[in-house]
């Protein structure tokens, strides 16, 4: 994993997922009241950006693209495959910059076997931020069950439930993307901020 980044249409669509708040807690989603919006899904990044330091990550940084990045299909089901992200796209109801810090935790990744990696991000009010993992070297291809959480001034803001599986029991996504950024902080668009 060499991104990290706070920043699906597909006729395969999975289970498509859009949430508002307050929302009651789902089986692998819990919002708290502060959520206006939510959507899981797989995403498509675009050329790199900028890098942004981000020490509690495998690779110490997260990645910022210049451009917006495609949500290609909504779910939470991915397919272990390079060059294709997924996580969330959300919005806080807030009047105020809210700091954040988002967490990604995920199978045993070699070399050294991390599970969880995090960063800091900053949420403006009426704005949009897009959190999600990008597939981008071998070793983090680990299927199984990820998370994406987000906390601000100690709470939760969200934990959503992944699963990652091998692309051959999901054909249909697999080939949504043709390479792209890693783990990313996206601005989608100028009324977004990842």
């Amino acid at each position: 994993m060499r991104r990290l980044a706070t920043a699906l249409a597909s006729p395969a669509l999975l289970a498509g997922l859009a949430f508002s708040a307050p929302a009651a807690a789902q089986d692998g989603v819990v919002l708290s009241d502060r959520v206006a919006a939510l959507t899981a899904g797989l995403f498509c990044a675009p050329p790199e950006g900028t890098r942004q330091p981000a020490p509690d990550t495998m690779a110490g940084w997260v990645h910022v693209p210049d451009a917006p990045v495609q949500m290609v299909a909504e779910g939470r089901v991915a397919p272990a495959v390079l060059g294709q992200g997924f996580g969330v796209r959300f919005a806080l109801d807030t009047d105020a910059p809210v700091m954040t810090r988002y967490t990604v935790t995920h199978p045993p990744m070699p070399p050294t076997g991390i599970t969880a990696q995090s960063w800091d991000g900053l949420v403006r009010p009426g704005m949009t931020d897009t959190v999600f993992f990008q597939f981008d070297i071998p070793e983090e291809l680990q299927p199984g069950p990820w998370s994406f959480s987000a906390s601000a001034d100690g709470q939760e803001l969200f934990h959503v439930d992944f699963t990652v599986r091998p692309p051959a029991e999901l054909p249909g996504l697999a080939d949504l993307c043709r390479g792209g950024a890693l783990l990313s902080l996206s601005r989608p668009d100028p009324a977004a901020r990842g």
